[in-house]
């Protein structure tokens, strides 16, 4: 993907997350990009586009990040541990997009909405490759169902990190108390 291009995402991400799609303003991206405002329109054709392409190039970020680690040749539980580490610097980068993106569903295209959810179900089917994988190699009890444990796995990771039930200091919740609780009831 071009710098730019790149560039002006990122900026549309921080102000989205900061104001909505409503409060946002292309000036004040442009600003944050370090570009002129006719910049923006070279690549985006509208403020709804440019909201549009910035949820598009998050989830690919995302979900490349997560397949990567998913790939890697590690135990079931050193891939939690690199997920949830993962998950909650992308929460950092993305700030409060996940927050946008609910609250201004209605300027979202109903085929961007169908997108997320489809990609929503290949993160999840790829958490179930990496269970089917564990339960191969011994690390979980032979009658899991990967689907089930796909679910309860993804759904701590958004609990955790994602619905804002960790502390702003998160020394004070230890990673690994989640993970070995999570893992010993799979096993």
């Amino acid at each position: 993907m071009e710098a730019k291009r790149e560039n002006i995402l990122m900026a549309a991400m921080e102000e989205f997350s900061k104001y909505g799609f409503h409060g946002s303003r292309i000036e004040n991206i442009a600003k944050r990009a370090g570009i002129g405002k006719g910049t923006i329109y070279g690549y985006f054709d509208s403020k709804k586009t440019l909201f549009y392409e910035m949820i598009k190039y998050g989830i690919e970020e995302y979900i490349a990040g997560l397949d990567g680690l998913l790939a890697k040749d590690e135990s079931l539980e050193e891939k939690l541990y690199h997920i949830y580490d993962f998950h909650k610097s992308y929460l950092r980068k993305c700030l409060d997009i996940r927050q946008a993106i609910m609250s201004e569903k209605e300027v979202l295209p109903k085929e961007l909405m169908l997108d997320i959810i489809e990609d929503f179900k290949r993160i999840s089917h790829s958490m179930e490759r990496a269970i089917e994988e564990a339960i191969k190699r011994g690390e979980l009890r032979k009658d899991l169902d990967p689907k089930i444990a796909s679910i309860i796995i993804m759904g701590s990771i958004g609990q955790f990190y994602g619905n804002k039930m960790c502390p702003k200091n998160e020394a004070d919740i230890e990673i690994g108390d989640l993970i070995d609780t999570l893992l010993r009831g799979l096993k």
